[in-house]
Order: C-alpha cells, then structure tokens, then sequence
C-alpha cells in the first residue's frame, strides 16, 4: 500500500514528526527568506532613488527659474496715481520712469429700448433682425411656430435669440431685459432690452436693424437701434508727451516693452502719470530662497541614507552607497564654485551674496545681504547664477541631467541594475521554493514509511509475545 503524502504524526514512534518535518523545512527554507529580504531592499533601493529623482527634478525646476538674466532679475512696476492706472512689469522690462496720460479709457458698445410694460407681451408673428458688426451680418431669427402653435417674438424672446447667435458664432454681442423698476406711468418703461458688445474698442462697435415682422416688432428693433447708451471707442493715452496712442482694451501691454498697463479712469489731458519701472530684490530674493530650500532636500536626502541608528549600526537602505556620494560631491562642488566673467570680482561666489553653507552642506540664505548685492550690481548677482556656460544655475542643470537623463541618466543605470536583481531574485525564489516542495515531500515520504516499517516490527513483537505465553 502506497503511503505517499500521509503522514502518522509519531503514531508508531512516538515522535512528533510533524514537528520534525516542519523544523527541517524551516532550516532548508533559510536561503529563500535571504532571497526574499534581499529582494525586498532591492525594490526600497529603487524606490528611494526615485525619490531622490523626484528631488533632483525640483532642484531643476528652480534652477531653470534662474538660468537666465530675464529670468534671475525680476522687475515691478508702479504707478503714482493708481487710480487712475495700475502696472506690473515682466522680466524683460527695463528699469526707468516713464509719463504716461489717460485722456481716454476704451468702452465697449451698449444700447437699449426705452422701455416696455412686461418683457413677455407679444410682439406679433414670428420676425427677425440683423446685427452688423466687425464686417459680418448676423441674421437672427425670433419667435417660431411649434405643432401648429405660434411663439411669438417678445422682448425674452429676442434676447434669448442674441445669445444663442453669440454662442453659436461668437459674433460679440450679448443681450438681456433689465427690470428697471420704474414704476411711473403704471411701469409702462420698466423692462428694457439691454444690447451690448463684450469688445470695448471701435472694433466691438455693431448695428442693431430690422429684418422682418410685425409693426410691433419693428418699432422695437428701430428703438433699440437709435438709442445708444455708450458708443464704442478705443483707449486713447500719450506716453511721454508724443503722439497720441490708440488701443480697443484698457488693458494694454505693448506701449512701454515688459509692461503691462491697466486703464482704470480717465485722468486729466495735461496731467502725467509717473511709473517706474525697478528691480524687484524681492521677488528674485524669492526665487533664490527656493533654489536654496529645493538643494537642502536634496542634500537632507543624502543625509538621512548615512545615518548610525542608536546601535552604530546603517540606518538607510542607501547607506555607503558609492553613487550618493558621487551625487553629493558633484553638487556640492557647484554651489562652491566661483563664476569667472561676472565683471565684478566682489560677486563670484554664492558666499559673497549672502548665501553660506554649513558642515552637512546644507544652504542657508540671508536675504539683506543678497538684495544689498543686487543694490550694488545687479548685472554681477545675475551672472553668478545665470552665466550662459559657468553660470551656477546652468551648471546645476546640466550636472543634475547627467542623473536624470531618461536614456543614460545615471538613476537610470541604477534603478535599471535593481530592476535586473528583483527579477533574478524572484526566478532564484521560485527555484528554491519548488525545490523545498519536493525536499517537503521527500522528507514526508520518509516518515511516513518509517512509521509503517515500526507499525508492523510493533505488531510483529505483540505476536511473538502472545506465543512465548502459550
């Protein structure tokens, strides 16, 4: 009788071979779970190298915030009388004052009935209209028969009708009926239709004109064609006292180069407007601090994979790692450098704007001794970091690429090896696992075959003493 995969639990011996069995597949089993751990700080390896690529990216981002001139020297813009007109300014502006005069703010086109009792009293049989504007004839179509039954133009109705031709073709006229709540004459004027371009400029500007309809209808149309509420126009302003400069938006940024002008108000034709175009330390403190902050977490990243725990013993799954150290050695070396060619040799090194590093190589920024520097020579601080070759900034990024590069990066070479030990990890699993299934059995096998060898001695010893008493 076949006594594969039984197992006596000892019933013969009085062994618990269960146990026996168990404790030599644990021991036999030893390599898997050092396959297994291995394994597994394989994939925390990769994992951790992602962050650190996740890091490195950031780093870049601000970096390329830095890598140029317009980039690095940020400008503002203000104005003495910001009632009147506000600026801001772009990167690219050149610092200096320039008198500017509003004589004219830019308005878009409005015009309205004068008025009607209910903004749904019929208007007589269905009919239509046409609004010119920008060269082009819409022919708007108002009221309709529906099953036999007629909807007739009303004042709802023709606005309705101007909306879906500006949303149909974005022609640049919107409508809608007003409950003015004028109640004199019994409210005989309190709803108007309100017609209006959403352009300011003469380019906004447009016709209203009857089409077809009814009396009723027609004297609505030419009521809202003749009265215009405010005609279209453009801006019209002087910069430095010269010619005057026409514009359709009152928002403007191509008068003064970098700047961006908002019209806010008319002001008087012979009163100017002072802005002023400067540096903004500020804003590009701003930037600087976060190149600062985005290399700490990097350099803080290196830090925490070579740390001791409480037993002197590696704390990262990094620690030692021949690559992080090559990381850090090259960054750091970045931030150290001095930047020949700034024209001012007071302005070469970050230490020399104010920006220091400690014994872990962490960065700390002081803000009043950098916007002190960009005081003295702004063109200098923006060349430490923006030199189109040895410029920190560009360095940074082309050191960082090296790593990052998704072809050939050097977190690809690496996290690629990982990739390749996982899956030689897991293949040498299986093999050991299938192997330990089959030793399992093997030893099960065995057992259960000694268990029935010492079954039948058992059996056989009973007999014999049963025949020694006869």
């Amino acid at each position: 009788m076949s006594t594969a995969g039984i197992s006596f639990g000892g019933l013969a011996s009085g062994l618990d071979t269960r146990a026996i069995i168990q404790a030599l597949v644990a021991i036999e089993g030893r390599p898997i779970r050092q396959l297994e751990a291995k394994k597994t700080g394989y994939a925390k390896q990769k994992s951790l190298f992602g962050d650190l690529r996740g890091l490195l990216d950031k780093l870049t981002t601000a970096a390329k915030a830095l890598k140029t001139s317009t980039d690095f020297l940020q400008r503002k813009a203000t104005s003495n009388r910001e009632e009147i007109v506000t600026a801001t300014a772009s990167s690219t502006a050149t610092p200096g004052s320039y008198n500017l005069r509003v004589l004219s703010l830019a308005k878009a086109q409005v015009n309205a009935t004068t008025g009607s009792p209910s903004p749904t009293t019929s208007l007589g049989s269905p009919a239509s209209l046409q609004i010119d504007i920008g060269g082009t004839t819409h022919l708007i179509s108002v009221g309709q028969v529906v099953n036999g039954v007629v909807e007739p133009p009303t004042l709802e109705r023709i606005a309705a009708a101007i909306n879906a031709e500006d949303d149909a073709t974005d022609m640049g006229v919107r409508a809608e009926v007003v409950d003015t709540g004028n109640t004199a004459n019994g409210g005989a004027n309190r709803y108007q239709l309100v017609v209006r371009a959403t352009k300011t400029g003469t380019e906004g500007a447009f016709s209203v004109s009857f089409d077809d309809g009814d009396p009723a209808f027609q004297a609505v149309i030419n009521n809202l064609s003749g009265n215009v509420l405010t005609q279209g126009s453009d801006a019209q302003v002087q910069l430095n006292g010269g010619v005057t400069i026409y514009r359709a938006s009152n928002t403007i940024s191509n008068i003064i180069p970098g700047v961006t002008l908002e019209l806010k108000s008319d002001g008087s034709p012979t009163q100017d407007v002072v802005i002023t175009v400067s540096n903004d330390a500020t804003a590009t403190t701003k930037k600087v601090q976060d190149f600062v902050d985005a290399y700490n977490k990097v350099v803080d990243f290196f830090t925490d994979q070579n740390k001791l725990d409480a037993d002197g013993k590696a704390n990262g799954p990094l620690f030692g790692d021949s690559t992080l150290r090559s990381m850090r050695s090259s960054l750091r070396t970045v931030v150290g450098s001095a930047v020949a060619g700034t024209g001012n040799a007071s302005y070469q090194m970050l230490s020399q704007l104010g920006i220091t590093a400690d014994t872990a190589g962490k960065l700390t920024l002081a803000p009043a001794k950098l916007e002190e520097a960009l005081a003295a020579d702004d063109d200098a601080v923006a060349a430490v970091f923006a030199q189109a070759t040895g410029g920190i900034a560009n360095r940074m990024i082309a050191q960082i690429d090296v790593y990052t590069d998704t072809v050939d990066g050097l977190i690809k070479s690496r996290t690629d090896t990982f990739d390749r030990q996982v899956k030689d990890a897991s293949s040498r699993i299986t093999q050991a696992e299938r192997r330990l299934d089959l030793y399992e059995k093997q030893l099960k096998q065995k057992y259960a075959n000694l268990e029935t060898l010492l079954g039948r001695l058992q059996s056989q010893g009973s007999s014999v003493g049963n025949i020694a008493r006869i």
